[in-house]
């Protein structure tokens, strides 16, 4: 990797390692991760449940601290930054959807989106869409007003992104979005999440077991162990 990919990476990681407890108790999560992510691009993280998936979403989003090596947004240390730090970067650029879409349950599906596009805006003012607008966007404008216990999979999954899509991302991490769901709405999930990449051009990192949601990345990062091989198509 030469020394320009590295520093004009929206996100990377240099020979990160993460692990957990000590002794005979330690638990390697993690072990000479080199991953670099750039502006606009699409990649897949794929190995089976324990592989290390979404320790490296978690490390890419400043929500864990490596043990070893380092983790950079847009070319500083994130280890530099202090919690509230690393909690504003995130909110300025950095969105995640989770594999059960995680909403706040006591909210309604507009004040979830409503809630992260405040959080976003505090941490850096800038332009950005209306939350009545972004339901709208994924489809929801009826569901408005519904608690999340409410909203089927698949409805959920839609409100998270659209509560991503609050934040005006530069990199969305997504932990098994379709995981929980069927075969039916995850590919209308996919269709929505590749088609939202499109018109807004954010750089995409999907955490995955399934072939066919990687098969839709430019590049591919297979983990086993702990370990990568970064590979392209």
């Amino acid at each position: 990797m030469s020394a320009t990919a590295v520093t004009t990476a929206l996100s990377a990681c240099r020979g990160v390692g993460v692990r957990y407890g000590a002794g005979e108790a330690e638990v390697v999560a993690l072990e000479g991760v080199e991953v670099t992510i750039g502006a606009g691009e699409t990649l897949a993280l794929r190995g089976p449940s324990g592989s290390g998936k979404t320790t490296l979403l978690h490390l890419l989003g400043g929500l864990v601290l490596p043990s070893a090596g380092e983790v950079a947004w847009k070319g500083r240390s994130l280890a530099l930054l202090d919690a509230a730090a690393r909690g504003e970067a995130r909110a300025a650029g950095i969105a995640y959807v989770f594999q059960g879409a995680n909403l706040l349950p006591s909210l309604t599906a507009l004040e979830n989106v409503a809630f992260a596009a405040w959080l976003a805006t505090k941490a850096e003012p800038r332009p950005s869409m209306a939350p009545e607008e972004l339901l709208a966007l994924v489809g929801l404008e009826g569901k408005a007003d519904a608690l999340p216990p409410e909203l089927s999979g698949g409805e959920s999954q839609r409100v998270a992104l659209a509560r991503a899509l609050a934040q005006m991302p530069e990199l969305l991490l997504c932990d098994e979005p379709t995981g929980h769901l069927d075969s039916d709405t995850a590919g209308r999930i996919l269709d929505l999440l590749w088609a939202l990449r499109e018109r807004f051009g954010f750089a995409l990192v999907i955490a995955t077991h399934d072939p066919r949601v990687a098969g839709r990345c430019e590049r591919l990062v297979e983990l086993a162990d702990g370990r990568v091989t970064e590979g392209s198509r």
